[in-house]
């Protein structure tokens, strides 16, 4: 079988597109993992205090609170962000 210029271009854009496809799916399939925070502060909650108040009290000036929240529920491997009095708690510095 003999192919044309015009059928060889074809299949190589074939090619490319199938690749792409396939990086796109073992992007999504291994995404990376969050880097761990280098430094971590440790507070204890107050009566009446918040996951949102202690993420809030520590986050960078314009930062995102929820991306904190986030951070210390995987940090502390907490199952929800309900937090009680007198509990330790790690937070990311940084």
């Amino acid at each position: 079988m003999r192919l044309t210029v015009r059928g060889r271009r074809v299949l190589v854009a074939l090619g490319l597109v199938v690749a792409a496809v396939l990086g796109s799916l073992l992007g999504l399939a291994f995404p990376s993992a969050p880097a761990a925070p280098e430094e971590v502060a440790s507070v204890v909650v107050a009566p009446g205090e918040s996951l949102w108040a202690i993420a809030a009290e520590h986050a960078e000036p314009g930062a995102d609170v929820r991306t904190l929240i986030d951070q210390i529920v995987e940090l502390n491997s907490l199952e929800s962000s309900t937090v009680v009095a007198g509990q330790r708690l790690d937070i990311p510095v940084g």
